[in-house]
């Protein structure tokens, strides 16, 4: 069951209101991690402890603000003080660094010039039930979220892989729907090298998909093919599909009509492997995938913000004729897994 805030006593019996403030305040620490991305903090310190002085002068920066935000990020755990020297923590140089394979900077830089300022649009959104962003600028940010989030949404499907332990050596030709930058693809194609993918998206997304298969050398086994990801591919009977976050990303009132070209695109009991924000009926947890309903608000209005849950989900799956459903809620950042097969 999700739950509220609630009112948090103090040692004195009284309420207090530290719940509140702890949420007001939470972009106070998103703002000291996304300066010290802007800063390259943490890839200057990647070479070994410095002090705030040197680092100064390597950012160019003031020394005095920079002694500050490194402090803060003591206070979040991503650097560590060691006498009048700084270092990473073991997470800031995991994917805090530029050129790391893995790096989550292209994410942070996308949440900073982006995300933010639609976020800010949020309230609007809230009273209309329209977008906050202008339908001009649409193609432009959703490329830059499909790159911005490639990296995570490729951790997210090893974990898949991992964590369910499925067996996808059966297989031999993917469907990718609404993959953007391939990410899912990738990942099982480097993994089982006897699978080939198809990934069909917008024309929007192509030049940046191909440019993560040419990073992979995957050119002969994952093409992109330009289409609506909402159509499938009626009759190609492909062995497997995968929906990794397509479904939160559209209308609630398309997901049948979606669902059911998925089953067509499929070979009789072929898997459909689905990764998204699901909701549990409480429809406040999974925390992140509450709070994701935000951003879909403001990007694309309230058409796109209403509830999908585990079980919504799991009815529209049964209606559009998938049989074995089965759901694992995955330790990676509110994520749920789906499988089912085609009936």
């Amino acid at each position: 069951m999700g739950r509220a805030a609630g009112s948090a006593k103090s040692f004195s019996g009284r309420i207090s209101p530290v719940p509140i403030l702890q949420a007001a305040t939470g972009f106070w620490g998103s703002q000291a991690l996304l300066t010290a991305v802007d800063l390259r903090i943490f890839t200057l310190l990647f070479g070994g402890p410095k002090s705030a002085q040197e680092l100064a002068q390597e950012a160019k920066a003031d020394p005095v603000s920079v002694e500050a935000l490194l402090d803060a990020n003591c206070a979040l755990g991503f650097v560590h003080r060691l006498g009048e020297k700084y270092r990473n923590d073991e997470v800031s140089n995991a994917f805090l660094v530029e050129g790391v394979p893995g790096s989550y900077l292209d994410l942070l830089r996308f949440m900073r010039e982006s995300l933010t300022g639609i976020l800010n649009g949020l309230p609007a959104a809230a009273r209309t039930g329209r977008p906050a962003v202008a339908q001009e600028g649409l193609d432009a940010t959703q490329v830059g979220a499909a790159r911005a989030f490639h990296t995570g949404a490729y951790a997210t499907m090893m974990r898949v892989a991992e964590i369910l332990d499925l067996e996808f050596s059966a297989y031999s030709r993917m469907l990718d729907l609404g993959g953007q930058s391939g990410a899912g693809s990738l990942c099982l194609a480097r993994r089982y090298p006897q699978l080939t993918a198809v990934i069909r998206d917008h024309a929007k997304f192509q030049t940046l998909a191909e440019e993560f298969i040419r990073g992979v050398k995957l050119e002969e086994r994952v093409h992109f093919s330009p289409g609506d990801p909402d159509q499938g591919e009626p009759g190609a009977e492909f062995d497997l599909a995968l929906l990794m976050g397509h479904l939160a990303r559209r209308p609630r009132a398309a997901l049948p009509q979606i669902l059911a070209a998925v089953g067509q695109s499929l070979r009789k009991s072929g898997m459909l492997l689905v990764t998204d924000f699901l909701l549990e009926d409480s429809r406040s947890e999974p925390r992140e995938a509450a709070l994701f309903r935000l951003n879909m608000l403001a990007t694309y209005g309230s058409e796109y913000a209403g509830a999908l849950t585990r079980s919504s989900l799991y009815g529209l799956l049964r209606d559009a004729g998938f049989s074995d459903v089965d759901m694992v809620g995955l330790p990676t950042f509110g994520i749920t897994a789906i499988t089912a097969l085609r009936g």
